[in-house]
């Protein structure tokens, strides 16, 4: 029989699996870090890790690291450009990862409110959405 320790538990936030993570960009060069605190959609139909507003951009260049800009597809098939760095997962919910996080592209691009964490970070768990009882749950076999 197989053990499955859960990683998050979050009922729903306007009816959307939101859970509040802390996400980390690191200059490897001198140690500098900037941080992003915030609520993050849970999105299975983005493929990426970690996707941002664009508006966070000056804190990671501050700490040395530059993000390359490049483009990404949006709904519709539309192209934008988006910038890209190294950042690392380190707090989902109230789980902590192990030091320094888990390793992910980080997709800076718009003006949302909220992150997306997508299916390069989820591919790692078992996520289920309960949409009755409005509940998210993602557990590590």
């Amino acid at each position: 029989m197989s053990s499955s320790q859960h990683i998050v538990e979050e009922h729903y936030t306007d009816r959307k699996p939101y859970v509040r993570a802390r996400v980390v960009i690191i200059n490897l060069e001198t140690g500098r870090q900037a941080a992003i605190e915030r609520d993050f959609w849970i999105d299975t139909g983005f493929d990426g890790g970690i996707h941002v507003a664009q508006s966070h951009k000056p804190d990671i260049t501050m700490i040395g690291v530059n993000p390359v800009p490049g483009s990404v597809s949006v709904a519709g098939g539309a192209t934008n450009v988006a910038y890209r760095c190294l950042a690392y997962l380190q707090r989902l919910g109230d789980h902590e990862f192990p030091m320094p996080g888990i390793e992910t592209e980080l997709v800076l691009h718009g003006s949302s409110g909220h992150g997306l964490i997508g299916l390069d970070i989820l591919k790692r768990w078992t996520a289920r959405f309960d949409g009755p009882k409005e509940l998210l749950t993602i557990t590590e076999h």
